[in-house]
Formats: C-alpha cells, sequence, structure tokens
C-alpha cells in the first residue's frame, strides 16, 4: 500500500489543489505544505521497511509483442532513498516557493506534487514500460513550471529542456519495443534473458540505445546542453529538485536498467567511466569561469553526477554503496545550495556573482546557512559528501591510479569554485546599491538547516544510507520467479562467451550478490541448470536475487 501511496498519492494530491483558491494563496500553502510533510515521511517509513513490492498485476499488452506489461512497484535500498530525495526536496521547494511573488502559488504546488509524483513513479517501477512512461511523464511538469515560474528567458528553458529530454529518449522508446518483441514481458530479468538471445551487434545497437536516454537525463557530456540554461532560468526551488532528485534518474538507469540487463564488455565499461571521469573535470571547469550564481551550481553538479557514473562503470565491489552515499548526499548539498542562491536573488534581485557581495552583514542568517552549505559541498571530512566522493575514489582505484588521480583532480577544482562562490556571495563589499526583497523566513532556514544536519549525520553515520542495501523481506514476485524458471531450463540455446560470463560475475558481485548466488546466476545463463532439482534451486535464488536488487 506504501508504494502505491507513494506514486499515486501526488497526483491525488495535485488534483487537490486545482480546488483551492487561486487567490488565496496562504491557505494554498498551508495545504501544499502540510501534504508535503505526510509524503516526506512515507518517504522515510519506505527506507526503514526494507525491500518490500507489490502484487506483480498484468496490465496489458502492447500489439506485437509476445508478453504483458505488469503494473509492478518494487522498492530497494537504492530506490528508496532517492524517492526520499523526491519527497523532502519537494516539501523544502513548496516552503521555500511561498516567498516568489508575482505567479499564482497553487498553479506551482500543482506542477510539484505531480513531478514528484513522476519521480517517484521513475524509481520504483520494476517494469521497463511502467519505467518508462514515469521517466518520461517527469518531463512535462518540469517543463511546464519552468516555463511559467522561470526567469525572462524561461521559454527558451522550457523548450530546450523538454526537446533534449524526450528526443534523448525516443532511441530508447524503440529499443525497447523490439526487446519486448523477443522477451516473454517487459519485466527485468526476461529483458536480460531476452538480450542474451541477440546478436552481438544488435545488443550494442540497444545497449546504445539505453545509455543515449540516461546520459541526457543526468546530464553528462557532450549531451548536456540542456542543463545550464534549464537550471538557471528554472525558479530556485524547482532547480534544487532537478538537480537533487530529478537528475539521479539517469544514474538510477544505469544502475538498474543497463547493468543487470546487458552484458557489458571491459571496454565498453571502460569507456562509459572515462566519459564520467571527463564530465567531472569539464563540469568543474565550467564551475570554475561561471558568472552566475544558478549556472555555477548547475556546472557543480554536472561534475558530481559525472564522478557518479564513473563509479558506476568501475566494476568495483565498493561500487553500489558508494555511489549510493555520494548520491543521497549530492542531492541534499545542491538542493539546498540552489534554495540559497533562491533567497540571495529573491533579497537582491540578482545571480551575477559580480553584482553580489557583503550578505554577510545584511542577513546573518542566510550567510550563516550559505556559508556551511559551501564548505559541506566540499566533501570535507565529517560530511556526507566526504564519505561518497572518497569511497568513488577507491572504486575508481580498483580501475588503475589514473582514473584515481582524474578524480582527485576534479575535487581540487571543486574546491577551488566552492571558496570563490562563498566569497563572490557573502563576503567583500557590496557590489551595487539595491531595494532588499524577502529575507530567509523561519521556516525555510529551519528547513535548510535540517538538510546541512542531514549531511553531518550521513557523514558520521554512513550506515543510515548503506544498511539499506542489505535489507530484505520476502517479495513474492511470480511474474519474475516464472521468466527465471524458464531461463533456467532454456537458456542454453544462447551460450555466453568467457568474457561476458566475467562481466556478468563482476556486475553481480558490484551488486552485492554473494558467491554461491553468483554461481547459481551464472550457472543458469550458461545453461548448467538441467536436473528437476536444479531448477527448483534457481527459482530460490533468483528470488533472492531480485530481493537484493
Amino acid at each position: 500500500m506504501l508504494l502505491h501511496l507513494l506514486v499515486l498519492a501526488p497526483f491525488v494530491a495535485a488534483i487537490l489543489m486545482v480546488m483551492t483558491s487561486k487567490e488565496d494563496s496562504k491557505s494554498s500553502s498551508r495545504l501544499a505544505i502540510l501534504m508535503g510533510i505526510v509524503f516526506a515521511a512515507m518517504s522515510v517509513a519506505l527506507i526503514a521497511g526494507g525491500n518490500v513490492a507489490t502484487k506483480a498485476i498484468e496490465w496489458f499488452q502492447i500489439p506485437g509483442c509476445k508478453g504483458p506489461v505488469f503494473y509492478y512497484l518494487y522498492s530497494h535500498g537504492l530506490a528508496s532513498w532517492m524517492v526520499f530525495l523526491s519527497c523532502g526536496l519537494s516539501l523544502v521547494a513548496l516552503i521555500s516557493a511561498r516567498g516568489l511573488t508575482c505567479r499564482s502559488y497553487r498553479n506551482f504546488a500543482i506542477g510539484i506534487f505531480s513531478l514528484m509524483g513522476a519521480m517517484n513513479g521513475t524509481f520504483l517501477a520494476a517494469d521497463a514500460v511502467l519505467f518508462f512512461f514515469f521517466f518520461e511523464a517527469m518531463v512535462i511538469p518540469a517543463a511546464v513550471l519552468i516555463a511559467g515560474f522561470g526567469g525572462k528567458d524561461r521559454m527558451k528553458a522550457a523548450m530546450t529542456f523538454a526537446i533534449y529530454t524526450l528526443v534523448g529518449s525516443a532511441p530508447m522508446m524503440v529499443a525497447l519495443w523490439y526487446l519486448l518483441t523477443v522477451a516473454d514481458n517487459s519485466m527485468l530479468y526476461s529483458l536480460a534473458i531476452a538480450v542474451q538471445s541477440l546478436p552481438e551487434s544488435t545488443q550494442t545497437t540497444v545497449l546504445v540505445c539505453f545509455l543515449l536516454a540516461f546520459l541526457v537525463k543526468t546530464p553528462i557530456f557532450p549531451f548536456h546542453g540542456w542543463q545550464a540554461i534549464s537550471y538557471a532560468e528554472a525558479p530556485a526551488p524547482l532547480s534544487a529538485i532537478l538537480t537533487g532528485a530529478m537528475s539521479k534518474a539517469g544514474v538510477f538507469g544505469f544502475i538498474v536498467w543497463v547493468l543487470p540487463i546487458f552484458p557489458l564488455s571491459l571496454s565498453a565499461s571502460s569507456c562509459m567511466m572515462w566519459l564520467g571521469l571527463f564530465t567531472a573535470v569539464y563540469g568543474a571547469l565550467m564551475a570554475l569561469r561561471a558568472t552566475d550564481g544558478k549556472k555555477l551550481l548547475a556546472f557543480s553538479s554536472m561534475g558530481h553526477l559525472g564522478l557518479a557514473v564513473a563509479g558506476v562503470f568501475s566494476g568495483s565491489e565498493v561500487m553500489f554503496p558508494a555511489v549510493l552515499v555520494l548520491l543521497v548526499a549530492h542531492g541534499i548539498s545542491a538542493g539546498a545550495q540552489f534554495f540559497l542562491m533562491g533567497i540571495a536573488e529573491r533579497m537582491t534581485g540578482t545571480r551575477e556573482l559580480d553584482q553580489l557581495g557583503g550578505l554577510s552583514s545584511k542577513n546573518p542568517v542566510f550567510s550563516t546557512l550559505f556559508g556551511f552549505a559551501g564548505v559541506m559541498a566540499l566533501a570535507v571530512p565529517g560530511t556526507a559528501g566526504f564519505v561518497g566522493e572518497f569511497s568513488v575514489l577507491l572504486s575508481l582505484w580498483d580501475m588503475g591510479p589514473l582514473p584515481a588521480l582524474v578524480a582527485g583532480f576534479t575535487l581540487i577544482l571543486s574546491a577551488a569554485y566552492m571558496l570563490r562562490f562563498i566569497q563572490k556571495v557573502i563576503f567583500g563589499k557590496q557590489a551595487r546599491e539595491y531595494e532588499e526583497g524577502t529575507r530567509t523566513m523561519p521556516l525555510e532556514g529551519f528547513s535548510i538547516g535540517v538538510m546541512l544536519s542531514l549531511l553531518l549525520v550521513f557523514g558520521f553515520h554512513p550506515a543510515f544510507v548503506t544498511d539499506s542495501l542489505n535489507q530484505a523481506e520476502e517479495v513474492d514476485d511470480p511474474a519474475t520467479a516464472q521468466v527465471l524458471q524458464d531461463a533456467s531450463i532454456n537458456q542454453g540455446n544462447a551460450p555466453m562467451t568467457e568474457e561476458e560470463i566475467h562481466q556478468l560475475d563482476s556486475t553481480l558481485a558490484a551488486a552485492g550478490f554473494k558467491d554461491d548466488e553468483r554461481a547459481s546466476i551464472i550457472a543458469q545463463m550458461k545453461g548448467e541448470n538441467a536436473s528437476e532439482a536444479n531448477v527448483a534451486n534457481s527459482e530460490n535464488t533468483v528470488k533472492e536475487a531480485s530481493d537484493a536488487q
């Protein structure tokens, strides 16, 4: 029930907001914030509840495809924390949006709840078609919010954002449809088995289509053209959600919908790792020369997500917890910085760094929060960012000293641009005279303070985050069990090469599977489970693998 509520209830909340008064923003904001608190509490309950799933319900069948599409939601450690970012940042956005003027708060809240529901659906969907539906649905409310509440170039930003993300996902839609014509259904393991039966050239083509959609959404160079203008022109509360939660859908897709399905070669993994590292360096250099505060944060986010992608494809056994901590730390830290930059813009009327300065004397509360957020973004010891980035460095070291050195260089660059950012905004002399706008509101400052406190808590005790990867409950998944039972009998028709077996073993190890679980799954893929007893054993092993996934 909790999974259904987290996906469907935000859309109900959006409908309830339609019924509120457009003119009475105070009552609208009270209702929106109350519902936001409920959703945030539900996301915390989801993390505490461990791995849970709904019943796999046969939904509909796509013409020309072999099997049905299922309405099936599944929460594992990674998904639950992404939902936490989605609900938590949306709550703070609803609080911060009360400082926006000249536009309807009610309409803004409708867009935020719609976006929240789409993001939650993306992270919880266990059926590929359902995932793709929510993955694309996120674009609509985000683009509408940018167009309706953004800056002077908001229409251009909204169009750029929509075109990039929709066009980038089009090849994935075609590739997914093709897989469904050969797969028994649209569940994860059914697609993985179908991919194994395809010729190598076809596998590569389908893989590229999937990668392209996630590269654009993250974004990774050279598919980042939409990011800077979208983050800069969007209202700051929305920018915080885009960078803190929505951008995680790309990295989430790599982990959940690429690594388990496709037998990546070592060269493909290495190529993706270096693309992530190049993005990290490029983003840091662009942030270092940025003059717009929100664009600086956009490029900073791009650099950190590039580092996360490099960690994903490092193939290290410690990759999964390292990347999870990095994503959670970045989501909270980058979100807090965008909220604070929005307050600075609201007070001064500008986001140009050369026009800011001297805010420490005019608003000590804001300056204290801004300074702490900037220092925590440096990933100093004792913060969650430090744990995540240092762990990713260890993952990259498994690939060799050079990748780790490049990643370390990006951290030096991030310190340079972040210290410059802090100095430009809150220290120095006031660059110009301006009529001060709305200052930091008490509830707004409190919510950002809670975000910064979480960075310290997760920094001193990262097990709060990583332990969720080890929680598991028995999940009744008849559809997946049936698919894998058939696979254990018939998989011998698609023998794997030694390189594919090695890559599969590395992927399973990185996902946290034990030695005996990996051996059993590989035996299935090689077609070695011929006896009836082994078939029964494979069903149990696959069910455990589904729980871990």
